[in-house]
């Protein structure tokens, strides 16, 4: 743990033994100190909405959630352990081992009992090869938990296993269904939802829950198209304008009032051995300056007519108050109007408009505030080296 963990751990100790007064104070002092730093509180950046956990699962689409896959997991695990001859434990772990299968691979019942376990098991991948069942229809290979794997490693190891290699899941469709069927009376949910289709239909709904790319669902289940697969999930009219506004709000265009950033695009790039210029132009017309090395050129994909936000941290912006020798020697200077000076007797946030309505802001000292005789309302150039400008493509 660090210095820093440390104090936070201890903090949060001293001030769970606090009454609930003495907790707003502290807060409310908090809060204070964050202001005299320069960071409003209740201002940090919203959290993006998450689609994967607002998606409903229209009507018709029988599934189990994940409680439920719980409860029938834990039911069948004590129905397997039940029983009372080595013969009828060996079957019911049988069972078990298949029902695991298809509740982690998402595959249909027919693909699941045609296994061979000694070839569409690849316990190094954790993987399970699916084998196309009908003409055309590709093999598929599906990542399985560690857990299940290392579980029939086990069991594989044991003496019963050694009859049934190439076969252990070459059980009777009717009889693995009416099984899991069978175990009604052990899950607070109907019997309709005891099948090995709502089991495939459970495994995709809880990967798209869980972020998994649609079209990455849509090879797991081995659907033909992804139209199928999409048949899981819906947003409501309300969520969908919220996830929409969210991110076209995100927008390039909506983010010109970020502080000491530019948008613009490439309008220049002059290569050298290691370094390379990039001039982007804003659409107000300003010129920005960066240096890179010719990786990241390679790398953001830099041309011309691209694309790129250029921003500037704000202890590498500085200020004049005059058009001297070292403003002129920057190629990244512009005027701009004072709007607000905050800080405390070490360090000052100077922020500033240029008079197409870019936010700027420098970080300085106390005393070069004082030196410079700095307030709001003043006429002062903020200036940076091309080599403190950070590109971003867009």
């Amino acid at each position: 743990m660090t210095e820093t963990s440390a104090i936070e751990q201890r903090v949060l100790e001293l001030t769970a033994k606090l009454d609930n007064q003495a907790i707003v104070d502290l807060l409310g002092a908090v809060r204070g100190l964050l202001r005299d730093r320069g960071v409003e509180p209740g201002c940090e950046r919203a959290r993006d909405p998450r689609p994967s956990r607002m998606f409903f699962v229209p009507e018709g689409v029988r599934y189990l959630d994940g409680m439920q896959l719980e409860a029938l997991t834990r039911a069948i695990d004590t129905w397997a352990r039940a029983a009372r001859t080595p013969q009828i434990r060996l079957s019911r772990q049988r069972l078990r081992l298949v029902y695991l299968m298809l509740r982690h691979s998402g595959a249909k019942v027919g693909e699941v009992l045609a296994l061979d376990d000694t070839r569409d098991l690849d316990f190094a991948a954790n993987e399970v090869i699916i084998r196309g069942t009908s003409e055309g229809e590709q093999d598929r290979r599906v990542v399985l938990p560690k857990f299940f794997m290392d579980e029939l490693a086990r069991f594989f190891d044991t003496p019963e296993a050694v009859s049934l290699r190439g076969r252990l899941f070459h059980l009777d469709q009717g009889f693995v269904r009416r099984k899991i069927s069978e175990q009604d009376d052990r899950v607070p949910f109907s019997r309709e939802l005891l099948n090995p289709t709502v089991l495939r239909h459970s495994r995709a709904v809880e990967l798209l829950r869980q972020g998994v790319p649609l079209p990455v669902v849509q090879r797991l289940l081995g659907h033909a198209s992804v139209v199928l697969t999409s048949g899981y999930y819906a947003f409501s009219e309300d969520d969908s304008k919220r996830i929409l506004n969210h991110y076209i709000q995100k927008e390039p265009g909506m983010r010109t009032s970020a502080r000491n950033t530019f948008l613009g695009t490439v309008s220049r790039v002059r290569a050298g051995e290691v370094l390379t210029e990039v001039t982007i132009t804003t659409k107000s017309g300003k010129e920005i300056v960066s240096v890179i090395t010719g990786d990241s050129v390679k790398n953001l994909g830099i041309s011309e007519g691209k694309n790129l936000a250029a921003i500037i941290k704000a202890p590498f912006v500085l200020l004049a108050k005059e058009e001297g020798q070292s403003v002129m020697s920057a190629r990244n200077r512009f005027p701009a109007t004072i709007d607000k000076i905050h800080g405390d007797d070490i360090s000052v946030e100077v922020t500033g408009k240029l008079d197409d309505g870019t936010t700027m802001c420098a970080l300085i000292t106390d005393e070069s505030k004082d030196k410079l005789s700095l307030k709001p309302g003043d006429t002062v150039w903020f200036f940076f080296k091309a080599m403190s400008v950070i590109l971003i493509a867009e």
